[in-house]
């Protein structure tokens, strides 16, 4: 369940640390991003399609029937994976969703640079995109895989909240996903804009290590399997990483290319 409120003092104390860190920071650098409509309309356009399919897939999913519950048998999960039916706490999910909103709220630490504050506008381009690319991609393999979440084969937990339409979207974990696409992406912005700071391992530790927590939540938890939270994390930091770097002003004549046609996707990448 996504956020539905942010708590005060996980915001507070991320704002009080950032002002020490952009504090301690040079201003004068030029931007390394730039908008290209002509690619951020295929962008966003690709990310509107993506969310209406997945939002439809979504919607489509049914509730465990009784034949379905009465054969759930956590033996036939994989090993790696079967661990996570033992677990469950609603404490622990709800500190989740808190937590993920941190996660998501983290990147307004750029705005209070003074420099990255005059590409507000771009900036925020580029983490909308991010954000609907990483949730939408979440949302449609929930919707077209459907696996069911580890508290259902909890022997321990109430029949009654295993029959309804979420315990069948375990793959794979949104948390997981948003939380390393808003780490990822603050991470490599930071980067970009400094790249000679000494702050910036600790941005990349900070920011890694709670979306960490996220997805050790999500399973302590019993939403997910583990399998659910490292490919979240793969497709969050993917995404994260990916989005930043389509708009970096110094990508047109080397590095990675990124090219829709009509007819097919390249991409390539020159040395």
């Amino acid at each position: 369940m996504i956020l539905k409120s942010i708590n005060k003092i996980y915001i507070s104390t991320l704002i009080s640390m950032s002002l020490l860190l952009i504090q301690s920071i040079p201003i004068q650098c030029e931007s390394p991003y730039k908008l290209d409509w002509t690619k951020d309309g295929i962008i966003i356009g690709s990310c509107i399609g993506l969310g209406a399919v997945s939002f439809i897939l979504d919607h489509n999913v049914k509730p465990l029937t009784i034949d379905e519950f009465n054969n759930l048998n956590k033996n036939d999960i994989n090993g790696f994976d079967r661990f996570a039916t033992e677990k469950y706490s609603d404490n622990i999910s709800k500190l989740s969703d808190y937590a993920l909103g941190t996660a998501i709220a983290s990147p307004l630490i750029l705005v209070l640079s003074d420099k990255i504050i005059e590409d507000w506008f771009s900036i925020g381009i580029m983490y909308g995109e991010n954000l609907m690319f990483s949730g939408f991609l979440s949302y449609l393999a929930k919707g077209t895989t459907q696996r069911v979440r580890p508290y259902a084969y909890n022997s321990e937990i109430p029949t009654v909240w295993k029959l309804n339409s979420d315990v069948k979207k375990s793959f794979f974990s949104g948390h997981t996903s948003i939380a390393f696409s808003s780490a990822v992406f603050l991470s490599v912005v930071y980067s970009d804009y400094f790249p000679d700071s000494d702050y910036k391992l600790y941005v990349w530790g900070g920011s890694l290590l709670l979306a960490s927590g996220i997805g050790i939540m999500r399973i302590e938890s019993g939403n997910h399997f583990p399998t659910d939270v490292i490919v979240g994390a793969i497709v969050g930091s993917a995404s994260g990483y990916l989005i930043p770097y389509l708009h970096r002003t110094g990508n047109k004549d080397d590095g990675m290319n990124f090219q829709i046609e009509f007819d097919r996707v390249v991409f390539s990448y020159k040395f």
